[in-house]
């Protein structure tokens, strides 16, 4: 049976980042628990990067789903840190190593701040691996504070952390 977008009617984009434990499994896991608050309908590619602040530290999997949910930002913010803690997440120090990492990046065109939560997410524009995976699911998005789409940012940024892609089958919801 064919589910209705009407029940999902925001459309969330998330950042998932993983560099301990196996990632593969990490991911599957993660999207597993995700697919409860919604509905998981892309996957961006994975990108294999350099670590980001914190540097000694095995190199991240980075990756990107869209998902369409009725769970309100805050709401979703708290469920998709359940998962990180069911997930044991094990995150000790800021940028430091993590098993599973989730940021809500976009929701819908919301421009939100209050003191658990900033939509859009305050540095995913300055962070390739973050950009590449949703220019993946959207290239066109435009980001709504920078007014430029993703291809854009991606085109604008000085740093660049990305070291591998693993492609994705575009049909899958599973990382292969």
């Amino acid at each position: 049976m064919a589910v209705s977008l009407s029940v999902y009617p925001n459309r969330a984009i998330l950042a998932l980042g993983s560099n301990v434990g196996n990632w593969k499994i990490n991911f599957n896991q993660c999207l597993k628990k995700i697919s409860n608050f919604g509905l998981i309908t892309k996957i961006g590619n994975i990108y294999v990067s350099k670590p980001y602040g914190h540097v000694q530290q095995k190199n991240f999997h980075n990756t990107a789903i869209e998902l369409m949910t009725n769970h309100s930002p805050l709401r979703l913010m708290r469920d998709l840190q359940l998962v990180e803690r069911v997930l044991k997440k094990n995150k000790t120090i800021t940028n430091g190593p993590r098993r599973i990492d989730i940021d809500i990046v976009f929701y819908n065109q919301l421009v939100f701040q209050n003191n658990q939560l900033t939509i859009p997410h305050p540095r995913a524009f300055e962070r390739d691996f973050v950009l590449y995976p949703i220019n993946d699911i959207d290239p066109f998005y435009s980001h709504p504070t920078k007014h430029k789409t993703i291809k854009a940012l991606i085109e604008g940024l000085n740093e660049k952390y990305i070291e591998k892609i693993i492609k994705q089958p575009k049909d899958s919801l599973l990382i292969r």
